[in-house]
């Protein structure tokens, strides 16, 4: 490490968006795909004199002397991905985030706030793209790159960090530059908004951390919060957190959140879970404002979610009264709301009316349990 870059130097981070999905249906053949996809990185970094730090799985973490070089690099990469004749319809998409610091330096490599805001930054972004930090863009902007340029994306608030970062995109000739949001609170539309808030709880956790030994205890919960947080994800939930026993995911629309419930609850009946455990998740939905923060939403909507969720019993996806009405006039297909009680969602507040989801194929419905109370 005694010749790594000093003083001014700037990170590339990059890695393969949705690499598990990748891995999950191309199985052995994955690892052909990760064997080119590090020669063309690879090949890239060499060429434009980047020093490997790290590599782990599909990731790839160099530095380099100059910010040209760097830009130079990630414009490399997603050309000769581009250009790649792969031998599938599984093309890779690489995702990349360049950040200019001045990294302290030690026996192991790179140390500081730096490192960690190269990483977010890439972490935001899209296959295809080309993120960057403030500091960077404001370098590059005074670079002659024939056939390359700079899109302003705005203050993106980063997972672990206090301010707000400026974050731009490589515009880049001949490549394809228009890409949903970037993955923020921010990009998502949703610092302060009406929203669906969908919370689920696994029901019998008590019961189910005494039947069954520590370390499979342990397995599942691990298992389930993958599958959990792919499946919210995978339905369009913004800000998707798992914790415990709960997870939580925000949704634009009613329609989309009450689909999302839907399909949670056959993911979560279809999966093959440790020793065949017979689990169920009870879902809560509320719409109403709500505030993202980098720590998770906050607001009336997210409060009466969760209420609904313990509300809940045997599997249940219940709704409150406010977003059935803004399910009025849609389209449902195969899914029913029954009306099943009125229940205070808030400390001394009115009762309100609630409703199930009936999910065809899914366990029979059942009815909120009596003790409406609990906590």
């Amino acid at each position: 490490m005694s010749d790594l870059p000093r003083g001014t130097v700037t990170f590339l981070f990059t890695d393969i968006v949705s690499s598990t999905d990748l891995v999950r249906k191309l199985g052995p053949r994955y690892a052909d795909l990760l064997g080119v996809h590090r020669r063309l990185l690879r090949t890239a970094f060499r060429a434009h004199g980047g020093y490997e730090i790290d590599t782990q799985g599909d990731s790839f973490f160099v530095a380099f002397e100059r910010v040209r070089d760097a830009v130079l690099a990630a414009v490399a990469i997603q050309r000769s991905m581009a250009d790649h004749d792969w031998r599938s319809d599984d093309i890779p998409g690489v995702r990349i985030g360049l950040h200019t610091t001045e990294p302290h330096v030690w026996e192991e490599g790179y140390v500081g706030i730096g490192v960690h805001r190269a990483h977010r930054v890439c972490s935001v972004g899209h296959g295809g793209q080309v993120v960057l930090s403030r500091s960077t863009a404001g370098l590059v902007a005074d670079e002659e790159l024939e056939g390359v340029g700079l899109l302003d994306l705005g203050d993106h608030r980063l997972k672990g960090l206090d301010h707000a970062e400026r974050i731009f995109q490589l515009v880049i000739d001949g490549l394809a530059n228009d890409f949903p949001p970037l993955d923020t609170i921010e990009g998502a539309g949703l610092v302060t908004e009406t929203v669906t808030v969908l919370c689920s709880d696994l029901a019998r956790l008590t019961h189910l951390s005494h039947e069954i030994p520590p370390m499979t205890f342990r397995t599942f919960i691990a298992d389930y919060h993958r599958t959990l947080e792919r499946a919210l994800s995978e339905s369009g939930g913004q800000g998707v957190r798992a914790f415990s026993d709960t997870a939580i995911a925000v949704y634009r629309s009613a329609r989309q959140a009450l689909a999302a419930a839907a399909e949670l609850q056959r993911v979560v009946a279809e999966h093959e879970w440790p020793s065949g455990l017979p689990i169920m998740v009870n879902i809560g939905l509320d719409s109403g404002e709500a505030i993202a923060t980098a720590y998770g939403y906050f607001g009336e909507a997210a409060n009466r979610s969760v209420r609904l969720s313990n509300l809940g019993e045997g599997g249940q996806t219940l709704l409150s009264e406010t977003t059935r009405s803004l399910l009025e006039g849609e389209e449902l297909g195969e899914l029913e709301l029954l009306e099943v009680d009125q229940v205070p969602l808030a400390p001394g507040g009115r009762p309100l009316r609630i409703y199930q989801v009936i999910v065809p194929r899914l366990a029979p419905d059942a009815r909120v349990a009596d003790n409406h109370a609990r906590t």
